[in-house]
Parts: structure tokens; C-alpha cells; sequence
């Protein structure tokens, strides 16, 4: 989550999008930067304007470019599952999914771990529902986005991003069955729909 006064932009970090990347290229220009998850790296619109409130109130929020960063819904849950099959979360069984295959990770780790296997657009939406984004970037279409980004903020550097905090090889979607593609689906249903709808347009709210 990176909020700059002087650029006049927040950018919502959403969970295995590119989020470290991006906040290494646009760090730099933004006044308010929480980069660390126990800080808010990756809270939610709602939780951001609640807590930072007085914040808005001096950047009003309507005069704030909007954007982040929304992944296919299949390939976000594979990667939250390949993400924690590192070696750094084998000492926490409520985290790792080396030892388990994708029915075993639905059954027992997304009980335990429901806020990071949420729909991803519960971060982009305002307490009533509305899509609160003037870009969400599909992340099969990256680079394009950042271009956008590039060029509105006038930040040529967001367009050449590091690669960093990409999840190790795992399963992939020949490993899943129909069923686990229906689970995903269905839980995050309301991603699909922005996904069609709404992604890859700069949109002036």
C-alpha cells in the first residue's frame, strides 16, 4: 500500500500481483509506504480509509489516482499454494503446503488462512460496494498497465520493474482437477466478473 501526496496516487497491493515490484519502483515518490503484511501491506480500500481517515481527509481521496493489480482467479489460488511450499514456512504448519496436495490445501489451509485466499476484489471495492480503482491492471496484461501507470504518474522506472518474491515451480493447471477449478470459480466469482468488465481502462471516477 503506497499513498503520495506530491503524485497524487494510491495503490492498493494485492496479494502475489507484482505488489514488491511495483512499491520498489514507486516507493520512492510516495509519503505513506506500509511494505510489510503485519503493517498493511495488503489491507483492503475499506481498511486503509478507515484507519488512515485523517490522512484522506488532507489528500482528498477523489483527487487520488487509484490503482492496483487483480490476477486470474486460478492462477492467484495456485500461486498463493506454490508461494507457501518455500522452505522459510516449514516451521509453520498453518502456513506451508509442501506436504499437501490442492484438495488438502482447500480442506485444511484456507480455513486457517481465509483473509489470503479471499476474493482479491474485497481490496478494491468501498463499504458499498462500489469499485473504488481508476485502473485495476489484469496481471496477464502487466505491462501494459504500468505503461498507463508510467504515463500518468510521469514515473518511467515503474515500467522496468525487478523481479522479485516469485513463487517456486509447483502445481500448475493440468494438476487440478475440475472440482478445484469449480471451488476457485465459485469463490471468486466476483473477480471473474471484474476481470471481464472492468480491467485494462483507466476509468475517471
Amino acid at each position: 500500500m503506497l499513498l503520495s501526496l506530491s503524485k497524487k496516487f494510491l495503490f492498493i497491493a494485492n496479494l502475489k500481483s507484482a505488489s514488491t515490484s511495483i512499491e520498489h519502483a514507486l516507493g520512492p515518490y510516495a509519503e505513506l509506504r506500509l511494505q510489510q503484511s503485519n503493517y498493511g501491506k495488503h489491507q483492503s480500500f475499506v481498511d486503509f480509509s478507515e484507519r488512515f481517515r485523517w490522512l484522506l481527509g488532507v489528500a482528498n481521496v477523489n483527487d487520488l489516482f487509484i490503482f492496483g493489480v487483480i490476477r486470474d482467479p486460478v492462477d492467484y489460488a495456485l500461486s498463493m499454494f506454490n508461494s507457501h511450499r518455500r522452505e522459510q514456512f516449514k516451521n509453520n504448519p498453518k502456513l506451508y503446503t509442501g506436504d499437501m496436495d490442492f484438495s488438502r490445501f482447500i480442506a485444511e489451509w484456507v480455513p486457517k488462512n481465509a483473509d489470503q485466499i479471499k476474493p482479491q476484489s474485497s481490496r478494491f471495492i468501498s463499504a458499498e460496494g462500489r469499485l473504488v480503482t481508476n485502473l485495476l491492471i489484469s496481471y496477464d496484461k502487466l505491462q501494459a498497465g504500468l505503461e498507463m501507470v508510467s504515463k500518468r504518474l510521469n514515473v518511467p522506472e515503474v515500467t522496468s520493474l525487478p523481479r522479485t518474491n516469485e513463487s517456486p515451480q509447483g502445481l500448475s493447471r493440468k494438476d487440478l482437477t475440475d472440482e478445484h477449478v469449480a471451488w476457485i470459480e465459485g469463490r471468486m466469482h466476483k473477480d471473474r466478473e471484474i476481470l471481464s468488465r472492468y480491467c485494462d481502462k483507466i476509468a475517471e471516477l
